[in-house]
């Protein structure tokens, strides 16, 4: 039996030897423990004992494991043992060390395939427990937890319920799960199925890509009203590809959502294989297909009329609804248990406004469509396939953000003056429709001349030929005497085929160097490779690789294949120094970039230091220019509530912080890693030696001549900051660089580095990996301070300390993973 400290009281579970608290919530809390009997690590969450003499909830806790114990599924967490010991309730159930959605979004938005394939393993589960007849109710990011292969796992089944019947647990009408995440049905208290889970999904889907909630206010009934009435939102720009999930996920009626999680899981795929490029069909064609001019208007009339009658409907649902904001705020948990009772009051007169406003739709587009119809058969118009293609063109300049040209068509060949072609990218659009709006002349019987014209005298002087539907009507231009322009119009009654012509393609090719680059075209589905064939247009091309600069560019392909050179830059090159902007604001401390090599580290001059030997460092690294400052410290430790370190009466600022422990130079690693995004860390003994060293193999980076105006150490170096009588630290950057551009790696301050202090280098590596050790009692301490002698500054000086402790003499400087 194992005891653990559980703040006044101590805590027992038989057969489990409890580890480490992980997390606690007002109901329960979590340990990592061992389970004796099968030797194997899990999450034991206990009931927390002040909620034991309540029967409800002691009841809603054995019954989440019940029901996780019959949903047998990778996706869902599983539960390994159930149990009561001394009116405690707990649950043994899988450990999943990798956090949860929740943490992962506190670090910003995640990568949209990354959200797609977490909401394809979520929806699996929620199905495989509709299947089992059972609604989560309570989805959340807090609920979807991680595997160590990255894997997501359904959890927390305390407030789900069967769909088939009813427990004394949920009374009906009353309000179950957390408001940002309830499905409309479930804010108003009403029945629920799987697809009032799906809507939650579609909640969690949309803060993945945008690290927001769709539906966003002060107190629980205004979010649940959002839900209720507030058009989907759209997602931004670069996220339109999912717009079509999202309107799935989240409509209104839960028939026109998905019905079951297979559903979500088939439209996740296509949209995959579409992303992988399977998909046959290009999004870069337009359809040349002719239209008539009173389908296009209806069609622009409707967007139109929808998207008017969207906006007026949202304002008056806020208007008619803005006395629940004028409340009082209450707290979340007490207004919560009141949306039941204001959705009985404001749901039906909704429901008949909707009703009454899809009446007045349908009738007032029945109208249009009748008036267009009657009116476009009356004068029977119709249209020239360039005239139709321009209007599509400046539609899609409108809708569209890069569309590809139409190709050419002509309708009639007219000697004389030459007609202008279809209108290009540099053709002024106004003049090219002036120049194809061309008078369609029709004859309706045999007795009627071919040759009326605007121009009567025009029309008088020519005479008049008899015609019928079946013969050519010949007319004279005025503006051309003697230039006869014959236009041929077939019946009406016969339908006219128009060829459609393949338009011209061509080919694109990017060189760049380095040659392993990514080349993407990020506006159209295809992937690039070398020589793609493309249509003419403009094309997003992006050429990555890490390390480099990313290259971001718009091409123009008109005419002719395009043959495009890049040569990137390199992001992090050999001597680049960089400063990371934190998050809080500001920015980090200065680093330098590290170029890759191999060099001697240590010396046969000491025991400690020796046998020397050969270290190969692999990859580029950048490491802190100076040692971390008090200025970089103190924002630490003010950010995160710590004590804020001694200085020793030498002053703070642009000073070296010391009386810092490797504890605590390692948490500060981990808030920096936080605040920018990138990955700091302590040196490796062998990183620390390279840099110091700056490339030569004496015991000085300058040599061994004199070290005055070089360096800060107690004897030997003739420093301003040692007398006889006192010792203090120098402002970092006092003294020169070395060749990488490294400040104070001799003296000044010792510096902290990850490794296990040894007494030697016997048993270490040939590579740039700290020395670990599983009871490591001693870190190295690099560099000397400004209290040793010369001798003892040299780049290959070590010794060790515990970790916990703190000096007045010891530092710490960084290194980022590039």
């Amino acid at each position: 039996m194992e005891v653990v400290s559980s703040g006044a009281a101590s805590l027992e579970i038989p057969g489990y030897q409890i580890l480490k608290k992980i997390n606690q919530g007002g109901m329960s809390t979590v340990y990592l423990a061992t389970q004796r009997s099968m030797g194997r690590q899990v999450a034991l969450k206990v009931m927390s004992p002040v909620l034991n003499a309540d029967p409800i909830f002691s009841e809603r806790f054995q019954r989440e494991a019940n029901i996780v114990g019959q949903l047998s599924h990778p996706n869902i967490v599983a539960i390994h043992d159930i149990g009561r010991y001394r009116s405690l309730n707990y649950i043994a159930m899988d450990y999943l060390p990798g956090g949860s959605v929740a943490d992962a979004l506190t670090k910003g938005a995640i990568e949209p395939l990354e959200a797609l394939h977490i909401t394809r393993q979520i929806a699996m589960a929620l199905d495989h427990a509709s299947n089992k007849g059972y609604v989560h109710r309570d989805l959340k990011p807090e609920n979807i937890l991680f595997r160590e292969d990255g894997s997501a796992v359904l959890t927390d089944f305390g407030v789900a319920r069967a769909v088939a019947r009813t427990t004394r647990m949920t009374n009906t009408g009353m309000v179950v799960g957390t408001p940002h995440y309830m499905s409309p049905e479930q804010a108003r208290g009403a029945a629920v199925d799987g697809r009032a889970d799906l809507y939650s999904l579609g909640v969690v889907f949309y803060e993945m890509l945008t690290s927001a909630v769709p539906f966003q206010a002060e107190e629980a009934v205004a979010i649940a009203i959002k839900h209720l009435t507030d058009p989907i939102p759209r997602l931004p720009a670069r996220h339109s590809l999912y717009q079509g999930l999202i309107e799935r996920f989240l409509a209104k009626d839960p028939e026109h959502r998905f019905q079951r999680g297979l559903d979500v899981v088939d439209a996740i795929d296509q949209l995959l294989a579409a992303l992988d490029g399977k998909t046959p069909t290009s999004t870069t064609k337009l359809n040349n297909t002719s239209v008539r001019v009173s389908s296009l208007l209806r069609a622009l009339l409707m967007t139109l009329y929808g998207t008017l009658s969207d906006r007026l409907s949202a304002a008056w649902a806020r208007w008619r609804h803005q006395p629940l904001h004028e409340q009082n705020p209450r707290a979340e948990q007490q207004t919560i248990m009141r949306i039941q009772q204001v959705m009985q009051q404001q749901v039906a007169p909704v429901k008949r406004r909707s009703w009454l406003f899809a009446g007045m739709l349908c009738v007032s587009l029945t109208l249009v469509w009748v008036l267009f119809s009657l009116f476009s058969q009356k004068f029977q118009w119709q249209t020239e396939p360039g005239l139709v293609k321009d209007a599509v063109g400046i539609t899609s300049q409108i809708l569209l953000p890069e569309p590809a040209p139409a190709p050419q068509e002509t309708v009639a060949k007219i000697p004389g003056p030459v007609v202008p072609a279809h209108s290009s990218a540099a053709t002024d659009r106004s003049d090219t429709l002036a120049n194809q709006l061309r008078p369609i002349l029709r004859t309706q019987d045999t007795g009627r001349e071919a040759g009326r014209e605007e121009n009567g005298r025009a029309a008088a002087a020519q005479p008049a030929t008899p015609t019928s539907v079946d013969t050519p009507a010949q007319i004279t231009d005025a503006n051309t005497p003697g230039a006869a322009t014959t236009i041929v119009q077939a019946d009406p009654r016969t339908p006219k085929e128009t060829p459609e012509e393949t338009p011209p393609s061509y080919a694109l090719k990017v060189s760049v160097q380095p040659g392993d680059a990514r080349i993407r075209i990020m506006n159209i589905v295809p992937r690039y490779s070398p020589g793609i064939s493309l249509e003419p247009g403009r094309y997003d091309i992006e050429v990555s690789k890490p390390g480099y600069s990313t290259l971001r560019r718009w091409i123009e392909i008109d005419s002719a294949d395009v043959n495009l050179a890049v040569q990137l830059e390199r992001k992090y090159f050999p001597g680049r120094s960089f400063q990371s902007p934190l998050e809080s604001g500001g920015q980090g401390p200065e680093m330098v970039v590290v170029s890759p090599g191999s060099f001697t580290m240590g010396s046969k001059g000491r025991p400690f230091t020796s046998p020397e030997h050969k270290i190969t460092i692999s990859r580029p690294y950048a490491i802190g220019a100076h040692e971390i400052t008090f200025n970089d410290y103190d924002r630490y430790a003010k950010a995160t509530g710590r004590s804020l370190p001694s200085d020793e009466n030498w002053g703070r600022g642009t000073r070296p912080a010391v009386n810092v422990s490797w504890q605590d130079a390692r948490r500060y690693a981990q808030w920096l890693s936080e605040q920018t995004g990138q990955k700091y860390r302590l040196a490796s003994e062998a990183e620390w030696e390279f840099a110091a060293r700056a490339g030569t193999n004496t015991p000085f980076w300058w040599g061994s001549g004199s070290a005055k105006g070089k360096a800060n150490c107690r004897r030997g170096c003739a420093s301003e900051f040692n007398t006889l009588f006192s010792t203090a630290s120098a402002p970092v950057g006092n003294y020169k660089a070395n060749d990488f551009g490294v400040y104070d790696t001799a003296g000044n301050v010792a510096e902290w580095v990850q490794d296990c202090f040894l007494g030697d280098y016997t048993n270490h590596r040939n590579d740039a990996r700290p020395v670990q050790l599983k009871n490591c009692e001693l870190r190295v301490v690099r560099g000397g301070s400004m209290r040793e002698p010369l001798r003892n500054i040299s780049s290959d000086y070590r010794t060790g300390l515990t970790d916990q402790a703190s000096s007045k003499e010891v530092g710490f400087r960084l290194v980022m993973d590039l």
